[in-house]
């Protein structure tokens, strides 16, 4: 096999710290404890792990939330090492996957982040927020690649947790929770080979400076190929020939330093770097006509159908996994690091105070096709007059929509700052527990960031975006440059208590006031070339476009009609000190908590409680004109839920919740048109337009049978409807916007994202070999995801009065934008302590069947085509790690 330089920098460093560990661990005589929770060894405890879901250390059957938990071996079994990995095993959880695994963000319960909101989910990596990104395009706030790696446990919260963790957890929270160091010498490493030239080095050294101060680091480097086929005739770019691949370093250094008896600093340092060929839509319906429902189509559309189904039938001789790449510098990069640093001190018995300081910045490039459909343009440099430069190939394209960082610049680059003063304390004996605290987080930008977009425009080199717009008077074309600097700052103070009425009766109570703040500077450009002038008609005003290439203020309501004299058309280079525009967003609110628990017996919990969640309002900066700011949303909701454990001959345990959410001023993604199109552009906007409800239940449970054998199950049920639309076309005509298509989801629609079904099955069972063999386990895991709405269909609906309602019954069989279901099984076979050495094997194959799994849908059927974005096929892969100081 042969290693790039990178791989051997990543040997070279995994070869050190063999070094430097294996000498001591050979001078040990007995196996030490490594602090790692053995889950799978005794099954019968799954309520009995440690979470710090209120942040606090509990054990599980003790906390009043819906959680899913993964452990180090369920995390390493089903080889998740992405933010879609943990949401296909957690029912009541998914992803939206638009802008590939680095940008991957969370819905819970129905919770969907749309783009350019704030996400519904908050996702903690110890103790702290993850950095955000700016808002160009969606990203930061999540899981990013390299975070997965030697962690304690990974915890979905599900439910509104605004009280304890702040703003924008609507939906519910992540929790990732890294190993701390201990005071064993212990590490390992770990490599991994497999198909797609799968090639993963991992390895951890935790050293005990003295009594005081220990120190651990960790290092992982992941690298595959992508799955995604290329039938084009261009190639994917600078990280690789394949869509999906995964190519990341990620580094942490974490110490805890006990200054004193009562007071320890704990330090984490986390770093990652990916470089992916990102995801690109495949086509997986195409129309030469109008299909039902839909107006005729005209030649044009005609024309783009044709290409589509053309497209369709190339892609079919590669296979279900192959796509069209149109972007010679197709990426995904993103950069991130931060630094946490928690200090606890123990005033008292009866009081601890904890100090949370974090620094992070975030840096993403995306360079994607959103809709993977476009064509061919032969001959274009001799046909016009190009934006920049010359004819380079023959084969030039016209894709029909492709977003791509600023030139020389960064799709998404933010700094993050947290500072939050916790005070915890308790009663004598215990009964009465409380906790509160200051919160402060500012998010600033690192420059200016952005992203350029054409939308069916010919191109003769889309690398550097040389692509002619709008050639003479076509009403098809358009590339728009959008930059911004948006600053983000939030802070908040909160308290909860719990008193215990009685040994078995519990209330608790919680209140959080926060105040948000989003001042957003940004700029919408857009060009076009006229070799003559031309007389035309723009948002229903005659117009001569003079002769010549030339760039204009897309926000004509702001900045006038282009050609007028508060906006002319200028020279391109005069771009970027022109059509500013500056909105400032300010939003607070109280939520809160309400709950009372009752346990019958020790491993008995009911629980009922009423949590209000609040997401903040924003800027939308590349929003419609006008309709850039919308305003925070609120969510009342009201869950009951039991947890049960019991042990004996074959213990288990059976957790269920139930819950109602009343949701109100829900910010939705609206899609805005002129009828007929050339009277305006296509846009979208973000607008507080709804009131929905969701209902729902999650079971969890697992069982022994017997000695060795522990069978697991969960399950979500989702019900969600929207119940009221604001009068949109009152909206736009009060604004004076020229819009009259204007493209709501339906009253009576579901919610987009929300999966009404979802189970997941597993089962290991451990074989009964003495220690001098090792323990060798094998397992499997099936997950079914029923079909549901990804996207709404636009064309379904239509304006009554203050409500948008479905034209015919809003059914799955009639729409577009709904995703099959999907029944998906993985495998693995581990066996740890080979022969009693410190060794461990482990082989795990992923989707056994090759199921086809859809993750998105692009509804563009008005247009000829929809596509989709879709789930890696089988994989498989061993790994072996040895292990030092156990």
């Amino acid at each position: 096999m042969q290693f790039n330089q990178q791989w051997k920098i990543a040997l070279l460093a995994a070869s050190a710290l063999t070094a430097a560990m294996a000498a001591p661990a050979l001078a040990q005589t007995a196996p030490q404890s490594t602090g790692e929770t053995d889950q799978a060894s005794n099954p019968a405890n799954a309520n009995d792990i440690i979470v710090t879901a209120q942040r606090v250390e509990q054990r599980l059957q003790d906390v009043p939330i819906s959680i899913t938990v993964f452990d180090e071996t369920k995390l390493t079994n089903n080889n998740i090492q992405s933010a879609r990995d943990i949401a296909t095993y957690t029912p009541g959880l998914s992803t939206n996957n638009r802008y590939g695994a680095d940008n991957t963000t969370w819905t819970i319960r129905g919770f969907t982040q749309e783009q350019r909101t704030t996400a519904t989910v908050g996702t903690f990596f110890a103790d702290v927020v993850m950095p955000r990104a700016s808002g160009a395009t969606q990203g930061g706030e999540g899981a990013g690649p390299g975070y997965l790696f030697d962690l304690q446990n990974v915890q979905v919260l599900k439910g509104p947790q605004g009280t304890l963790f702040g703003r924008n957890s609507t939906g519910g929270a992540v929790l990732i929770v890294p190993k701390k160091p201990t005071d064993r010498l212990e590490g390992y490493v770990e490599g991994q080979l497999g198909d797609y030239n799968l090639r993963r080095v991992q390895a951890v050294l935790n050293v005990p400076i003295n009594d005081t101060f220990k120190v651990r680091f960790g290092l992982d480097r992941n690298k595959r190929d992508g799955y995604l086929k290329n039938a084009g005739t261009i190639g994917f770019g600078p990280n690789g020939n394949a869509g999906g691949s995964v190519d990341y370093w990620a580094a942490r250094v974490s110490v805890v330093a006990d200054f004193t008896p009562d007071i320890e600093n704990y330090t984490v340092a986390n770093w990652s770097k990916s470089k992916s060929t990102g995801l690109i839509p495949k086509i997986t319906r195409c129309f030469t006509a109008a299909p039902p429902g839909y107006a005729a189509f005209s030649a044009s559309t005609v024309a783009t159908g044709q290409q589509a189904c053309d497209q369709m039938a190339r892609e079919a001789t590669l296979g279900f996994w192959s796509v069209s790449n149109p972007l010679p510098d197709e990426q995904s990069d993103l950069e991130t690091w931060q630094v946490i640093n928690n200090t606890t001190w123990r005033a008292s018995d009866n009081l601890t105070v904890k100090n949370i300081l974090s620094y992070g910045e975030l840096r993403g490039i995306t360079d994607l096709d959103l809709f993977g459909a476009y064509k061919i343009v032969p001959n274009l440099g001799s046909a016009v007059v190009p934006v920049r430069g010359t004819e380079t190939s023959p084969n030039n394209v016209q894709p029909f929509n492709v977003t791509h960082s600023i030139p020389n610049g960064y799709s998404n680059r933010e700094s993050s700052f947290v500072e939050e003063l916790q005070f915890q304390g308790r009663s004598d004996g215990g009964r009465w527990i409380w906790q509160g605290g200051f919160y402060l987080e500012n998010s600033d930008p690192l420059g200016v960031s952005g992203i350029q977009s054409t939308t069916q425009t010919p191109c003769i080199d889309l690398a550097t975006f040389n692509c002619v717009p709008g050639q003479n008077g076509s009403s098809l074309g358009r590339l728009a440059y959008q930059d911004t600097l948006t600053k983000f700052r939030d802070k908040a103070i909160y308290f909860q208590t719990s008193y215990d009425v009685t040994d078995k009766l519990k209330l608790t109570g919680g209140i959080r006031y926060t105040w948000d703040e989003v001042d957003s500077i940004y700029r919408i450009t857009a060009e076009r070339i006229y070799s003559a002038p031309v007389a035309s008609v723009l948002n229903g005003t005659p117009i001569t476009f003079p002769a010549g290439t030339y760039f204009y203020c897309l926000n004509d309501v702001t900045f006038g009609r282009p050609g007028s004299a508060t906006n002319q058309y200028r020279p391109l280079d005069q771009r970027f000190g022109a059509c500013t525009e500056h909105h400032n967003v300010k939003s607070h609110a109280p939520t809160w908590l309400l709950d009372v628990d009752f346990k019958p017996m020790q491993d008995v919990l009911l629980y009922a409680k009423w949590s209000r969640g609040y997401r903040q309002g924003a800027v939308a900066s590349f929003a419609a004109d006008t309709l850039q700011d919308y305003g925070p949303e609120k969510v009342d909701t009201y869950e009951v839920g039991a947890k049960t454990s019991w042990r004996g001959m074959m213990p288990g345990y059976f957790n269920v919740s139930a819950f109602y959410n009343d949701f109100r001023n829900q910010q939705l993604q609206i899609g805005l048109s002129c009828l007929p199109v050339s009277l305006c552009a296509q846009t979208t906007a973000i607008i507080n337009a709804a009131k929905s409800r969701l209902w729902g239940v999650e079971v969890e449970a697992g069982i022994t049978p017997f000695e060795g054998l522990r069978l697991e199950a969960s399950y979500a049920y989702l019900n969600t409807k929207i119940l009221s639309i604001v009068d949109l076309q009152g909206l736009v005509t009060a604004r004076g916007l020229p819009f009259t298509d204007i493209r709501p989801l339906p009253v009576g629609s579901v919610i987009p994202n929300s999966i009404p079904h979802k189970l997941v099955l597993s089962g290991n069972y451990t074989f009964p070999l003495p220690p001098s063999v090792g323990k060798v386990t094998v397992g499997a895991t099936w997950v079914y995801t029923s079909r549901y709405r990804a996207v709404s269909d636009p064309f379904v609906g239509v304006q009554q009065g203050s409500n948008f309602v479905a034209v015919q019954p809003y059914s799955f069989a009639s729409e577009f934008g709904v995703l099959p279901s999907s029944k998906l099984l993985n495998l693995n076979a581990t066996w740890d302590n080979v022969g009693g050495m410190p060794v461990d094997l482990g082989v795990f194959v992923t989707n056994v069947t090759n199921a086809h799994v859809y993750l998105h849908s692009n509804v563009q059927a008005a247009s000829g085509f929809v596509s989709n974005i879709i789930g890696e096929p089988r994989m498989w892969g061993a790994r072996l790690r040895y292990k030092f100081g156990r």
